[in-house]
């Protein structure tokens, strides 16, 4: 039940439905320290050298900037795959806005990452620095949430990859679809539209550098484990809402659908971590009874946020700066 499934594609030729799950966590093991934005490691018996790394996070990211990253990279990607079409039809001068528009929204995400700040200094074994770099990162893999964007079909996806080896557990003819997250790699979509844009008199060349963009700067990720709390997930945004909406009776059934998702999730990840799924049932089998009490959307949205926790998350993912200490967090 481990099994993980991995695949890059174009994604212009996505249409309605729905794929995503959001997956939150923590993008590294220095992101595993909250109490402090700066780590220290040595490395070397100094003997010969020893090297120093510092890593200081400039910044924060909070939930609400997480999802207005994640909604604005999705809007860019819909700028991209008009260039995208605009050049197949040989049309490089009217690909220009759009390009221009995505690599806008590009600096506008990034303006809401952290940045963190990497030292690796080197001396001697007299103390002389012989070494010393400084860069300046950030984790720019920005989650695609589900609902916000309105291509997030499995099936057209497969269709244009063409390649079997994809289809390993994630549609088939009737058979059960696993949702997958979707990430986009500002980095890389960065450098393809930079490329495009300067290939314009070319389209040929520009459509491949966008092509690239498409195929190796989108990628979905499918654990079979986690289709429950996608469920989980879409039950807790409906409640959200109808609860601001005062629809108090849906917002109930949602949180019972919720639940329910729970349960699945609870058999498939075992009894040794199963306590905290059924710490947040009980919490939400309270809430339920306190619907109209104003904190109740904001305790249904905190409940979102724990478990998209639970998610597997990638190396380099954008992850809010507050996220959930990994003892709360079930294992899978």
């Amino acid at each position: 039940m481990k099994t993980q499934v991995r695949f890059t594609q174009t994604y212009s030729r996505v249409t309605a439905a729905m794929v995503a799950a959001l997956i939150w966590a923590t993008a590294s093991v220095w992101a595993m320290e909250p109490t402090t934005n700066v780590t220290t490691q040595t490395f070397g018996s100094g003997k010969l050298y020893k090297t120093t790394v510092e890593r200081q996070t400039e910044g924060d990211l909070s939930g609400d900037d997480l999802h207005q990253a994640s909604l604005l990279t999705s809007q860019l990607l819909n700028h991209l795959n008009t260039a995208s079409q605009q050049l197949a039809d040989g049309r490089g001068e009217a690909a220009r806005p759009a390009i221009e528009e995505a690599e806008s929204l590009v600096k506008v995400v990034r303006g809401l990452l952290p940045t963190t700040v990497v030292i690796t200094v080197t001396r001697d074994a007299q103390g002389k620095e012989v070494y010393r770099n400084v860069q300046r990162v950030q984790d720019d893999q920005i989650p695609i949430f589900q609902g916000q964007i309105a291509v997030e079909s499995v099936e057209p996806i497969v269709e244009a990859k063409r390649d079997e080896a994809a289809l390993k557990g994630l549609k088939l003819a009737e058979a059960e679809l696993i949702h997958t997250s979707v990430l986009v790699d500002l980095s890389f979509v960065e450098r393809k539209l930079k490329r495009a844009g300067e290939l314009l008199t070319n389209p040929k060349e520009a459509s491949a550098e966008l092509a690239l963009a498409q195929t190796q700067g989108v990628h979905f990720f499918a654990r079979r484990e986690d289709n429950p709390l996608v469920a989980v997930q879409h039950a807790l945004r409906l409640a959200e809402r109808q609860v601001q909406e005062k629809k108090f009776e849906g917002a109930i059934a949602n949180l019972q659908l919720a639940k329910l998702g729970l349960d699945t999730y609870r058999t498939l990840i075992g009894v040794e971590d199963g306590k905290l799924v059924i710490d947040l049932q009980n919490d939400i089998q309270k809430l339920s009874g306190e619907m109209q009490k104003p904190e109740t959307a904001g305790k249904i949205r905190g409940m979102w946020e724990k478990v998209a926790s639970w998610f597997k998350h990638e190396s380099g993912q954008a992850v809010t700066t507050t996220p959930t200490t990994p003892k709360e967090q079930p294992k899978s």
